[in-house]
């Protein structure tokens, strides 16, 4: 057999038996221990520099020889065996009888040991290598298997919250509706008395008070419940006008990992009207739910919302029922004639009365007048010795002292001081269903408030002779202070159809609002004088 010379893939020298000893790598590429030692071993890894596969071992020893590569020697200490295999010789004896011994074939099987160990020892570091491939890669597969249980943990928490948000809005969407229900039966009920109302009003007799104050009454009773619908109607207008929008989602913040795919500048449109019939599921309870937000935060927070509720109610009181007069006491003075018939004869405005209704009828004759009209008269002296026959004494009711109607209108009063003059009282009769907070106001300020607020002690700071006056300043008494019986200083005024005329009282706008409405205090104006005043549709006047 030919020599055969083999060189390192790193260094590309020869193989030799001292520093360049070949070393085979578990991917069969074999590389001197010089280099191996010097730049290859690195953490217990060798990595091979031809394939990038890596290789195991603590040392460079521990890396098994190649067998098969011929170490170049010039020749010395080589020879043949029986076999054919080349046995090399050392140059002592002691080396020479260890290197015959290690080296020379099994007598038995013709084998060389040392090939085996070395062919051994290479399969083991291999088999090493491979085992130390399958840990890391079962490392990779738990820990990526830890990875997606942890994931899932936190998916079933929050898939767990959102069943119990959902079931708890179930909840409340089924109180709801069983609210919208009783609400539904109770309006149903106020509107089927009203229209026993109706019939109840046709058939009325006019001298019944009692049942028109019953009526009335229940009347008062509908209103005070359907006044809690005003708020409902409004909220409910918003939540469509809310619907009927669209609105622009976007990231405010973002993580890491948006910041990296730049998602700070995506933009979602969605528009908050979604039908069940044409949108999922899920976009049409996520478009509710968004809806609910936006309209219970406006409702909350927005203040013309809160104005506008504040004017529907305004608004409603100022078209709100007017109380009734009461003429009971006409009534009973009716009752006390004896054979007064009570009650209406509609037919006698309606149809013209009778012929015989129109002329004048003779019932009877009375005898006995008859029979004193044919006596002989008598002398005035005769007449004197009779006695006298008295007349019967007619018991006179005298009529009630007011010639109008009762009213339960409040009334104010003004104890005025001119100088040193005797003190006067001057009343206001009130008009609530007319303007009912502006005279709420000026009732409170006329009883004075708990803070001292009040129109007592206050000065009236300007009058013109047959004109007007004006006062209500208890805070400088110039005209410029003053503050409403409420918490703000000033608040929106009715719109009352009332006339400006000499002795009404208005109260004095400070503040006039885009609509030409005017925000008023305390102060007042009293008109004492007749006057050439531009009719408005809507005043200030509340007396």
């Amino acid at each position: 057999m030919s020599e055969e010379v083999e060189n390192c893939k790193s260094c590309f020298e020869g193989f030799n038996n001292k520093e360049r000893i070949p070393k085979i790598l578990a991917c069969y590429h074999t590389y001197c221990a010089q280099c191996l030692g010097q730049f290859m071993l690195n953490n217990g890894i060798v990595t091979c520099l031809s394939c990038g596969k890596e290789t195991q071992a603590k040392s460079v020893n521990a890396i098994p020889d190649n067998p098969y590569y011929r170490v170049s020697n010039g020749g010395r200490n080589r020879a043949t065996s029986g076999t054919g295999e080349e046995v090399y010789y050392s140059d002592s004896d002691e080396e020479d009888n260890d290197s015959l011994s290690q080296s020379a074939p099994d007598p038995e099987n013709g084998v060389n040991n040392d090939h085996v160990e070395g062919v051994k020892t290479m399969v083991v570091n291999t088999q090493k290598a491979n085992v130390s491939k399958i840990r890391q890669l079962v490392d990779r597969n738990l820990s990526k298997i830890k990875s997606s249980l942890d994931l899932r943990a936190k998916r079933e928490k929050t898939v767990g919250e959102s069943i119990k948000a959902l079931d708890d809005f179930k909840t409340r969407l089924q109180e709801e509706q069983k609210a919208l229900v009783i609400e539904s039966k109770q309006l149903n009920s106020f509107q089927e008395k009203l229209n026993n109302i109706v019939n109840q009003l046709n058939t009325i007799n006019l001298m019944d008070y009692t049942a028109l104050k019953k009526m009335n009454e229940d009347c008062l009773f509908i209103s005070t419940k359907l006044n809690q619908e005003i708020e409902k109607v409004e909220n409910q207008e918003l939540e469509t006008g809310v619907r009927n929008s669209t609105v622009k989602i976007n990231f405010e913040r973002t993580d890491n990992l948006l910041n990296n795919l730049k998602a700070e500048n995506d933009t979602i449109y969605m528009k908050l009207g979604s039908s069940l019939e044409v949108d999922p599921s899920l976009v049409y309870l996520t478009t509710y739910m968004l809806g609910k937000i936006f309209t219970d935060k406006i409702a909350s927070h927005n203040a013309c919302y809160k104005e506008l509720v504040k004017n529907s109610y305004i608004e409603d009181g100022i078209i709100g029922p007017q109380p009734l007069d009461d003429p009971s006491e006409y009534i009973d003075y009716i009752k006390s004639f004896q054979g007064l018939t009570l009650g209406t004869d509609t037919s006698r405005s309606s149809s013209p009365p009778d012929k015989e209704e129109k002329e004048w009828k003779v019932v009877g004759k009375d005898k006995e007048k008859e029979k004193t009209m044919k006596r002989t008269p008598i002398s005035f002296s005769d007449m004197a010795k009779k006695p006298g026959n008295p007349q019967p004494i007619v018991k006179r009711i005298p009529f009630p002292e007011k010639t109008i109607a009762q009213t339960n209108r409040p009334h104010c009063y003004f104890k005025i001081q001119v100088d040193n003059e005797t003190p006067f009282r001057v009343v206001f009769e009130m008009r609530p269903d007319m303007a009912p907070k502006m005279v709420d106001n000026f009732i409170r300020l006329c009883k004075g408030l708990p803070d001292g607020r009040g129109y007592k002690g206050s000065k009236i700071f300007r009058a013109k002779a047959n004109d007007h006056i004006l006062g209500g300043d208890f805070e400088n008494d110039d005209g410029t202070g003053g503050h409403s019986a409420y918490e703000d200083k000033y608040f929106m005024a009715e719109q009352c159809p009332l006339k400006d005329h000499k002795g009404a009282i208005r109260m004095k706008g400070l503040e006039r609002t885009v609509d030409g409405r005017c925000r008023i205090g305390s102060q007042f104006m009293i008109w004492v004088g007749d006057l050439e005043y531009k009719e408005y549709r809507f005043t200030l006047v509340y007396v």
